[in-house]
C-alpha cells in the first residue's frame, strides 16, 4: 500500500542526475571513438579526398550530423585519427630502439623508421594530411600541435641515439628529419611506392655520427 502525501499525490524520488550524466559521458565517449575508428579504416582505404562524411557515419552508425557535434570539419576529423595514428607508431619505435645495443644501430632504426617505414605504413596514410592541406579550396587553419608533439618526440629519440650531440642539434635533426619525412610520404604515392634506400639513410646517419 503506497501512503499518500497531504493533497493526495504521489510524489516520485528525483532522479539520479549524477548517475545519468555519467552514462551520457560514457555513451559520448563511445560514439566519438566509433567516429575516429571508422574514420580511420575509411581514410587508409581511400584518402582524404575519397573519403566522405556520410561514408564515415555510416560506418559508424550514426547520422552524418551526428559527426559535426564531435567534429568540425573533415580536416579536424583527419588530424584526431592521424595524431593517433603518429602517436602509436612512435611508441612502437620507443620499443624497438630499447632492443637496438648501440647507438649506431639506434640512429640507423630511427631514421629508416621515418623515412621509409611510416612513408609506406597503411597504404601511405600518412599521405593524407598533405593531401587535405593542399585541397583546393580549403581554407582551414592547420593546428602545429602535431607537428610539435612529433619534433619533441623525436628530440628525446635523437639524444638517446646520439649522446654527444649537444641538445640544439638534436633539434635541428629532428626538424630535419621531418622535412625529409613529408617528401619521402608524397614520393610514396607519386613514384610507386619509393621511400627513401638504404645509402639516403647510410647518407645521414654518417653524417650525424661523425
Amino acid at each position: 500500500m503506497v501512503n499518500l502525501p497531504p493533497g493526495g499525490q504521489l510524489v516520485q524520488a528525483p532522479p539520479n542526475t549524477s548517475q545519468e550524466l555519467k552514462v551520457v559521458q560514457i555513451r559520448k565517449v563511445e560514439v566519438e571513438q566509433a567516429i575516429v575508428s571508422a574514420a580511420r579504416d575509411l581514410f587508409m582505404q581511400h584518402g582524404y579526398a575519397g573519403t566522405r562524411i556520410p561514408q564515415v557515419a555510416k560506418a559508424a552508425g550514426v547520422s552524418p550530423a551526428n559527426i559535426y557535434v564531435y567534429f568540425g570539419s573533415k580536416l579536424e576529423l583527419l588530424n584526431r585519427v592521424y595524431e593517433q595514428w603518429f602517436a602509436e607508431r612512435l611508441d612502437e619505435l620507443r620499443n624497438e630502439l630499447e632492443q637496438c645495443r648501440t647507438h649506431e644501430d639506434k640512429l640507423r632504426k630511427l631514421v629508416m623508421a621515418i623515412w621509409r617505414d611510416l612513408p609506406a605504413a597503411d597504404n601511405g596514410f600518412c599521405n593524407s594530411l598533405i593531401e587535405a592541406l593542399s585541397a583546393p579550396g580549403n581554407k582551414e587553419k592547420y593546428s602545429s600541435s602535431l607537428r610539435v608533439t612529433v619534433e619533441q618526440g623525436l628530440v628525446s629519440m635523437l639524444s638517446v641515439c646520439l649522446p654527444a650531440l649537444a641538445h640544439q642539434q638534436h633539434h635541428a635533426a629532428a626538424k630535419f628529419l621531418l622535412m625529409a619525412f613529408d617528401g619521402y610520404a608524397l614520393n610514396y604515392h607519386l613514384n610507386s611506392g619509393e621511400t627513401a634506400s638504404e645509402e639516403d639513410v647510410a647518407f645521414l646517419c654518417g653524417l650525424l655520427l661523425r
